[in-house]
């Protein structure tokens, strides 16, 4: 292969490997799905069935269908604060001027002009340079995608100036006709290079290799491979080589019946390795020194998704384990932007992963960390418990941004695309799609429950006046909204479409876990009390 310098045109274009290739899943996630039927037994819905985006870009931009017949709502509509008639422009400025709310506006303005930290929603990414960018990442709308999330990666390790484009996986939507012009395959992640040869470059390894000998150190970026023919590269290839045995271990765990498979102990042998080889450094890096090299990055992905994989369908812990080198990698991984910025939660990861790799199979494991992960625990219910290092899903003290800060991100991103939201929202109750997707709980086809909007809009309202204010200081209001209008069927239906949305809600496309934690247990607190006829404690 023939790498060249940033001022010539790439030669090499990838193989056509698919990210995409997928299984059929089993029903996931199916308690999930009765939960909202029951809701809606009564308001003219049958369970819903799935997952996917709409309106990329914008907060929320997943969508998820579900619903047989379109329920009719009825009874008076509630107002908010009891016919205070508190308007969103009121809780609008009131996000904005907390303080992490005129941090996000700041951060989305320089985001707007290509600088900034890494994040889900930047569409151009200049470094400083201020330069047109030659080079167009296409990687996947809800930020799934293992291969687009390492590639996505390394061009922010490498500060190499790139624009995004996002484009839907097959699992939860169709592809647009000028891209699937482009890659007949619809394979993800691609990059095109103005003035290249004109095919789109394919492949992610391809072209994480490419761009990271595209643009050398002596043209002053950092170089994340070490020199061809030196013992460092050797070794950097036997652990390119170790990642791979880790992935064919674990689909052999996890997607294999037991006994099927290669099985919990090849698996725990390779993870063995794994930790060993981050342990012959004195850095956390799998090459030593103080940044991640291409090897890290490589690993990223799977390793992520082996997480709350193994958490959820066997039960075990992989970070907080037995693994301690593995844990000192993850908690170095938490303090890089890049990272942050592409992190899934375990509830995304157990929703994502069984359209791309097919379903796993539950094994008893050493807790239930199933309802964990599905928020049918308390990590999903107000008050909420703290966070720290020893969680499920870990957060390391410089991550956790308290709780007040995590509500306030969240209702900030809510109120930024409101109206769509309540709309998204009202598929809860409204007719699934004619074309159906695999993803669990895709439905881009839905049609939303124009009649919900009203009650929809006012439940929504309260969610953010408790994200704002804290729910204990809304508690009052919303009971006596509760007690003044309303019929059951109305709530119950209202219940189910905050549901709907709760499930929806994706990391990190829509926030990162701590804000999504917060909307997720706000939104419960919310349709419990429409379903109870009172907010329940806080």
């Amino acid at each position: 292969m023939r790498y060249l310098t940033p001022v010539t045109v790439f030669a090499v274009w990838g193989l056509f490997l698919s990210c995409e290739g997928f299984f059929v899943p089993r029903a996931v996630s199916t308690s999930r799905r009765r939960e909202t039927a029951g809701d809606l037994k009564e308001a003219g819905r049958g369970e819903q069935s799935s997952l996917r985006m709409w309106n990329p870009g914008k907060m929320f931009g997943s969508v998820l269908g579900s619903g047989a017949a379109m329920a009719k709502l009825g009874g008076p509509a509630l107002t908010v604060g009891g016919g205070e008639g508190l308007s969103l422009d009121v809780l609008r400025d009131r996000a904005e001027k907390t303080t992490v709310g005129q941090k996000l506006r700041e951060e989305k303005a320089l985001r707007e002009k290509g600088e900034g930290l890494p994040h889900t929603d930047a569409k151009i990414r200049l470094f400083g340079t201020g330069e047109n960018p030659k080079i167009t990442l296409y990687r996947d709308s809800a930020a799934w995608c293992p291969y687009c999330q390492k590639t996505w990666m390394l061009f922010e390790e490498k500060r190499v100036p790139f624009r995004i484009e996002k484009i839907n996986m097959r699992s939860y939507g169709d592809k647009p006709k000028e891209f699937l012009a482009k890659v007949p395959g619809g394979l993800l992640p691609v990059i095109e290079v103005e003035g290249g040869p004109g095919q789109p470059i394919t492949e992610s390894q391809v072209i994480m290799n490419l761009v990271d000998r595209s643009f050398p150190e002596s043209a002053g970026y950092r170089d994340l491979m070490p020199p061809k023919g030196t013992p460092l590269f050797k070794r950097a290839q036997e652990l390119l080589s170790l990642e791979r045995d880790l992935f064919r271990a674990w689909c052999g765990y996890v997607f294999y019946p037991p006994g099927f498979g290669g099985g919990r102990d090849d698996f725990d042998r390779v993870m063995d390795r794994v930790d060993a080889a981050l342990g012959e450094t004195e850095g956390p890096w799998f090459l030593g020194g103080t940044e991640p090299s291409l090897v890290d990055l490589t690993y990223v992905p799977h390793v992520e998704r082996i997480a709350a994989s193994v958490a959820y369908w066997k039960g075990r812990k992989v970070r907080g384990g037995k693994w301690k080198n593995v844990d000192r990698w993850f908690d170095a991984l938490d303090e890089r932007p890049s990272y942050q910025a592409t992190k899934g939660d375990f509830y995304t990861h157990v929703m994502d992963i069984p359209p791309q790799y097919g379903d796993g199979f539950f094994e008893r494991g050493d807790a239930d960390y199933k309802s964990v992960i599905e928020g049918k625990a308390e990590n999903w219910r107000l008050p909420l418990p703290p966070v720290g290092p020893s969680d499920l899903e870990p957060v390391i003290p410089s991550a956790n941004v308290g709780d007040e800060a995590a509500r306030h991100h969240a209702a900030w991103k809510l109120l930024s695309n409101f109206e769509n939201v309540v709309r998204f929202s009202c598929r809860g109750v409204g007719a699934v799609g004619q074309k159906k997707f695999s993803a669990p709980l895709a439905d881009p086809y839905a049609v939303p429950n124009e009649d919900a909007q009203a009650d929809v809009n006012v439940a929504l309202q309260y969610v953010v006046m408790a994200l704002l204010q804290g729910a204990p200081q809304v508690k009052d209001k919303l009971n006596a909204d509760l007690a003044a209008g309303g019929d059951s069927g109305t709530r119950r239906a209202v219940a189910a479409c905050l549901h709907y949305l709760r499930d929806r809600v994706g990391v990190p496309r829509d926030m990162p876990y701590l804000p999504a934690r917060q909307l997720r247990a706000h939104l419960n607190w919310v349709a419990d009390a429409y379903l109870e006829g009172s907010a329940p404690a806080c």
